[in-house]
Order: C-alpha cells, then structure tokens, then sequence
C-alpha cells in the first residue's frame, strides 16, 4: 500500500537543489554590484555618502547589508533619513533626505549651519547667503528655538534683507537688516503681522531714501519708526 503525505526524499532533494541557487546566485559574476546610485543630495557628495554607508562595488548584492548601511548614514548630521534598496542584478539605490540649513548659530565666534528642527550641522563661514546669524542663543536652547521660528516664518524677500536674529533676556528677539537697520520685535507673540508690517515699513523706507536708526514693532499696531538725524 502506498504511504500519504510528503516524500522524505523529495523534500531533501528540493532543499539541496535550493541550497545549490542560492550558492550559485551568491558566487554568480552577474551579481556583483557595479553602479551605487546616490538621489537627493546636493550638500554631501556621492563619495561621502557611498564611503559612509560602506558601500562597495563587486560586492555580492545579496551581501550588501542594506539596514547597516542605512544606519551608518544616520549618523550623518547632514542626513535627516536614508533608504537603500537593490536593484536587480546590480545596482544599489541611495535615497537620502538632506536637512537644510536655516540659520548659521555663533558659537564663541565660530558659524555652524543649523537646521528648522535645531539640528547643528557643520561648521560653516559667515560669508554664506542667504542665511542670518543667530546671536545670544546657544545650542539645544529655547532661545535658539525662538529664533528658528522667526527665520522660519519671515519668508521671501523679507527673510532675503536679514542679516542678524539676535535674541536676548525674556525670549527678546532683535533683528538687523543688511543695511543695518534694527528691528526690535520684542516676544514676537503676533510674529505672522509683524512681518507683514515690518515688510511694508521696509519698502516704505526704500522709496523715501531716508535712513533710519530702528524700527520697533513689539507692539505692532502701534509701530515705531526712528529716522537718523542727518
């Protein structure tokens, strides 16, 4: 009579024959990571991130740690995320979310990028554009934090005329305009209209061609403009 159920035999010769693909798929030249495609960088070069992650070419894709990698890229200041993924038969893709520098942080005289979330990037020059400087804050503070919003909010053309956030005693921001204007805004707890005005006041100044001193918009609607006596 003839026995039920699976066939010892046969099921050791399918797991042989698995063992054998995979050896096979593992020594196989056709395997061999020959292109690392790097998206999504514009601060870090391909180099940086490949060399960080550990990535190397002629390595078995099937060998390649793709978790690992990923980690090791985390740990990059500059990278918010990362995520690898294969590509068959050869190719690795690199997919990394940089974070943006919003702010340069002075720190004893020396200029760190820092991002929207307060993260310090890299050390940086003053000459850098487009970014004010943060005074009167130190890292990891409420007082940097402060300042990020205000770099955060004030958009456009308006973000484009600071030179410097400065913050000082009870959460005070001070700004200065590139053409060394101060703007005093004081807790900035109406930061969305003081920006509208102090956009307003600014080009009203332009037109004029008077210079003036400061301009303090603590309590917005009731603001003060204090020309240079010439």
């Amino acid at each position: 009579m003839r026995r039920s159920g699976p066939n010892w035999w046969e099921t050791v010769f399918f797991g042989l024959l698995l063992l054998i693909a995979g050896f096979i798929l593992i020594r196989s030249p056709l395997f061999e990571v020959d292109a690392i495609e790097v998206h999504g960088n514009s601060l870090l070069t391909v180099d940086e991130i490949v060399s960080v992650g550990g990535l190397v070419t002629g390595t078995n894709i099937f060998r390649v740690h793709l978790g690992e990698a990923g980690e090791k890229l985390a740990t990059l200041p500059l990278i918010k995320k990362a995520h690898l993924e294969r590509r068959f038969p050869s190719t690795i893709i690199v997919e990394v979310d940089e974070r943006k520098p919003l702010v340069l942080l002075n720190i004893e005289g020396v200029f760190w990028d820092v991002d929207e979330d307060g993260v310090v990037l890299r050390q940086q020059t003053v000459s850098t554009e487009g970014l004010p400087v943060v005074t009167g804050a130190e890292p990891d503070s409420q007082d940097l934090q402060k300042a990020l919003r205000v770099a955060s909010e004030l958009t456009g053309e308006l973000k484009e005329q600071l030179s410097e956030i400065h913050v000082s005693e009870g959460y005070r921001i001070t700004l200065y305009t590139v053409d060394g204007i101060q703007v005093h805004l004081g807790q900035t707890g109406r930061l969305q209209l003081q920006g509208m005005i102090l956009a307003e006041v600014l080009e009203t100044v332009r037109k004029s061609g008077k210079t003036v001193e400061y301009i303090d918009l603590a309590e917005p609607d009731k603001a003060v403009i204090k020309y240079r006596e010439e």
